[in-house]
This record gives C-alpha cells, structure tokens and sequence, in this order.
C-alpha cells in the first residue's frame, strides 16, 4: 500500500489502538504502532533491510538502537521507541540524536506510539548537528504526510529525501523570521494604509496586520508538511512512460520538463543539458561536482572524463558545454546523486517509468 492511501488508515486505527490500551507497553508499541508504519513507508521488517536492536559502540560500551533501516547494508535511518506509557523526554531526543552522530546516519524517528518526531542530520557544515524536522501526535500524522515521506525506501532510493527536508526547512526558517518581526511588519503595513486612509483606521488595521501574518505562518506550515506534486496533465502522458525512464522536472509542485529515454544514461544526460542549457545549473555548482558530502572521490559532473585524483571516468556521457556526466552507477545511486542537480537551482525531481 502507498503512503498517501495508507496513512489516513494507518493513524485512525493506532489511536483506536491507544484509546483502548492507554498504558500500553514498548513492545506492543513497536509491534502495533510502529513496525506498521515503517511497512508503511516501503520497508520490509522481514528482511536485511531492517535491523532489529543494531548495535552501536558508544565509548567502551555497546547501545542498541532500536531499528536501523538500511540502503545497501548501510544504515540510513535509525527508529528509536518507547512505550504508549512513557511520555518522550529531551533524554530520549539526546539519545537518538547521539546514535545518529556516532554512526552518521543521516534520518532519524522517535516515537511512543502517541507522539512523533522526525530528525534529520544537518551536512551543510562540519560541526554534527540534528534537526528536528518534523514533530506531531497520532491525531495529525495525516497532515505531515510530507516529512514522513522523507524516510519512506522510495525518497531514500531517490534523493527525494533530501528535497523534502530542504524544502520543510526553509519554511521553518521563514515562519521563525515572520514571527520575530511580525510586530515591524504590522507597523510597516499600518503605516503605509494610514497614510492612505488617515489615522482613523490605523487601529485595526494593525490588528488586522497581526493576524494576517498568523495565517501566513499557518498557511506556510501546512504546506510544508502537506505538500504534495501538482502536474499538469500531458497528452499521451501513460504512453511516453511505457518502457521508459522518465524524470519529471518540478517548481513549486508544479511540472516544467520532462526526460523520457530508453535507457538510464540517456536520461540523466538529457536532464544534465536541460539545467545546464535553461537553469543555469554551471552558475550554482563547483566544478568538478562531486555528490553527496562533497567529500568523495569520485566526480559526479566535470569538465574532463577523470576525477579529482586524475583517474579515468569510467562510463560518462558528454553533456552541454563539452562537460562530462558520471553514469557508471547502479540506479540507486542514479537517482539518489542525479537529483542532487536539480536541488542547485531550486527545482525538484522525480523517477518514474523504468526507474
């Protein structure tokens, strides 16, 4: 089942659950609530790719974290629970956000079945750092369908992960920035209406100013946590994806380009020349580009076939401007670093088709 159909289900029948077991314990939690919801998102509790108590050596000990959801054997995101009778505390934050560090696990979920939080690990600077990204009861999993889909196997495997986060954050940063100067605001659009209509309005329409920038925060907020890809239609939209590899290209939800080829490479090459040619994408970039951290070894994009340490590139396709593109990668790791580019220059993608 997909997220968006399940979720509405999935939250209705835990908080039947935790109605008629108020005190229930952290192993019912973890079998009733929330081995569910990690089903849910895409991962298999049956098999490698989830794993229970995965050890973690802290100092001269070993802690267990309770779930490790993993990518090629790699941990991606680490589930921490407690019981429906344990009220989370900032020790139980500290702890996860702990384990995330020592390991560097970029994802992290805290949950007592009632009450959920969302971390993601911050690799914009060296210094480890985790942020919250998301926090919400049973009640109101519905309207963050968008920060759970972070940590669904699809948004891992994809790098939609990342976007979401990006995306989740820099509204958090705006709703933080409105509600510091939300009294400079008020004044400044008081100021101008009152020069227009005099000092009889001026009351309310600083009260009215105020409560304006209340909704926008709401508004704002909602759509972090709500939204949701809006495409137009296209015609011959089911026929172009037969058999092929498609990338959707979106601003602000909305579809501006799309890729459709019959094979991987060809496909992250059309998408390369489209943001080099009509983005931009060269302006936004450090050349050679390398993914992920930006510490690696191996060049995503450059403008020789080699990498940093001069070794050859090893299955690369040229693009625009004579720069060369690596696609030498399984299909993972494909979308997971292809969707990098798009992020550069504010737009978002999505893989569909062959994918």
């Amino acid at each position: 089942m997909m997220l968006h159909e399940g979720i509405a289900e999935y939250a209705e029948r835990s908080a039947d659950l935790i109605e008629n077991s108020p005190q229930m314990d952290e192993e019912n939690t973890k079998r009733k609530i929330i081995e569910p919801l990690i089903d849910l998102l895409g991962w298999n509790i049956l098999s490698s790719e989830v794993e229970l108590e995965y050890s973690i050596q802290m100092g001269s000990g070993t802690k267990k974290v309770d779930y490790a959801l993993k990518q090629e054997g790699t941990p991606i995101v680490f589930v921490e629970a407690k019981g429906c009778d344990t009220s989370l505390e900032q020790s139980h934050q500290n702890q996860l956000k702990s384990y995330m560090r020592q390991v560097g696990v970029d994802w992290g979920l805290l949950s007592n079945g009632r009450q959920f939080e969302i971390f993601r690990r911050d690799v914009s600077s060296d210094r480890p750092n985790e942020i919250s990204l998301a926090e919400f009861s049973i009640g109101d999993v519905p309207d963050n369908e968008h920060p759970l889909k972070a940590l669904s196997r699809e948004s891992i495997d994809s790098g939609e992960s990342r976007q979401i986060a990006e995306k989740i954050e820099a509204v958090q940063n705006s709703v933080t920035s409105l509600r510091k100067n939300k009294e400079d605001l008020a004044e400044d659009v008081t100021g101008v209406v009152t020069e227009v209509s005099g000092n009889a309005v001026s009351q309310q329409v600083e009260d009215e100013a105020k409560e304006f920038v209340d909704n926008l925060i709401e508004s704002l907020e909602k759509q972090a946590h709500r939204k949701t890809v809006i495409r137009d239609p296209l015609e011959g939209d089911g026929e172009i994806e037969n058999g092929k590899f498609v990338i959707r290209v979106t601003r602000s939800g909305r579809e501006i380009y799309r890729v459709a080829e019959d094979v991987q490479s060809e496909a992250a090459g059309s998408l390369v020349d489209f943001l080099i040619k009509e983005e931009g994408l060269l302006e936004e970039i450090e050349i050679p580009y390398i993914p992920g951290t930006g510490r690696g070894t191996r060049a995503l994009l450059n403008k020789k076939p080699e990498h940093p340490n001069g070794s050859e590139m090893r299955g690369q396709q040229e693009v625009s401007g004579g720069y060369y593109l690596l696609t030498n990668l399984n299909a993972d790791n494909k979308k997971r670093y292809i969707s990098e580019l798009p992020a550069k220059v504010d737009l978002e993608c999505e893989f569909s088709g062959g994918w």
